[in-house]
């Protein structure tokens, strides 16, 4: 008995011992994944040195955040979507109990969780750049391009604001309502598309160019860029001082379709203002030039196609509907998703490159060899 014991012993450590080894194939194979994030992290302490004492988050919340949302509503969601696929799709004998040997698969093999632990780390990386540097933009430069961008906007657009031209088609409860719905739901695509490439069971060259794009995308667009172009958006046109207000308008109709249907679009928007003014508050950050939401929901979009065409064109479809509701709800002006189309569709390339470099590494052709054993 004291031998079997002692056997088993020596499985469990040599399982471990191999995993850790994986663990760290793994890594090296990501190795690529961190270059960014790094980056960021770096130039956030030299914009932020700028300001002085700040406080930023703690990486503990940045992890709490990952796993105690991101991942859970990421999971909820894949499982909805697979068991639609499963239900009108795919159609067999029982979907229910097709999706309960889907979900039980993942646990038969380690190769999910070896591939996802790096990138898991990866975007808490991200999120803390992006959570330290999005409060202190006011701080390191104030916001000031609102003006210019509202002038270009009329001026690339026939001498009227965008969201008159819309207003015709979407100035009703139903069309309003929708794209609220689909806009407000935008981090749970993002969340789920990052956690769907991340647990693959194989290293693809699609997934690394996933997740360089959208690093290189919140870098550039996220960070240096709306430092630079310090704005705030029309929903708060007014509120800085900034006069006549021509979106003054657009959100008395907002405001007035909330009292029929309740347009949470609102909500956040004075919850980012109440943090922005009360001193005791921590602000949650305002930035406007480039839509990141856009700038996402192009590169899903443009992995979508990259998976099926279907997919692709679905995802175009909801990519669409962003920048509509990007401009109705008064979140953004037109040309700030116009340049965020422009960084995601210049990250998608410049990472395709990365991505195909990559692939000739030694090390990572070592690691994909042995995910695929």
């Amino acid at each position: 008995m004291q031998q079997g014991a002692a056997t088993s012993l020596a499985l469990t450590f040599r399982g471990l011992s191999r995993f850790i080894e994986c663990a760290g194939a793994s890594f090296k194979a990501h190795a690529i994944l961190f270059v960014i994030p790094l980056l960021y992290l770096a130039g956030n302490e030299l914009l932020l040195s700028s300001i002085g004492p700040h406080r930023g988050t703690s990486w503990s919340d940045v992890f709490l955040a990952a796993f105690e949302v991101g991942m859970p509503a990421s999971l909820f969601t894949m499982l909805l979507i697979r068991l639609f696929q499963y239900l009108f799709i795919i159609k067999p004998a029982s979907p229910i109990r097709a999706l309960r040997d889907d979900v039980l698969s993942l646990f038969h093999s380690p190769k999910p969780f070896l591939n996802a632990l790096p990138v898991v780390l990866v975007m808490v990386m991200l999120n803390k750049a992006m959570l330290d540097l999005k409060p202190t933009i006011p701080e390191i430069n104030p916001f000031s391009w609102d003006m210019t961008l509202a002038e270009l906007d009329r001026t690339l657009h026939f001498g009227l604001d965008p969201w008159k031209l819309l207003q015709p088609f979407l100035g009703y409860t139903v069309p309003t309502a929708i794209l609220n719905f689909t806009y407000c739901f935008w981090f749970l695509a993002l969340f789920t598309s990052e956690y769907w490439f991340a647990f693959q069971r194989e290293y693809t060259e699609l997934r690394i160019r996933f997740f360089l794009a959208t690093m290189m995308a919140w870098w550039i667009g996220g960070g240096l860029m709306a430092v630079y172009f310090s704005s705030v958006g029309p929903a708060y046109y007014g509120l800085i001082g900034l006069t006549p207000d021509p979106f003054a308008p657009l959100m008395a109709y907002l405001h007035q379709v909330d009292q029929v249907v309740p347009i949470w679009a609102l909500d956040a928007q004075r919850l980012l203002w109440d943090t922005f003014t009360a001193p005791e508050a921590r602000f949650l950050g305002i930035s406007a030039f480039p839509s990141m939401h856009n700038a996402i929901a192009v590169i899903i979009a443009l992995a979508g196609f990259k998976i099926g065409r279907g997919i692709g064109w679905a995802l175009t479809v909801y990519a669409f509907l962003i920048f509509l509701g990007s401009v109705h709800l008064g979140w953004h002006y037109a040309v700030d998703s116009y340049a965020a189309i422009a960084i995601a569709l210049l990250a998608w390339h410049v990472a395709g490159v990365l991505a195909r470099l990559n692939e000739r590494l030694p090390w990572v052709r070592s690691y994909k060899e042995m995910m695929s054993g």
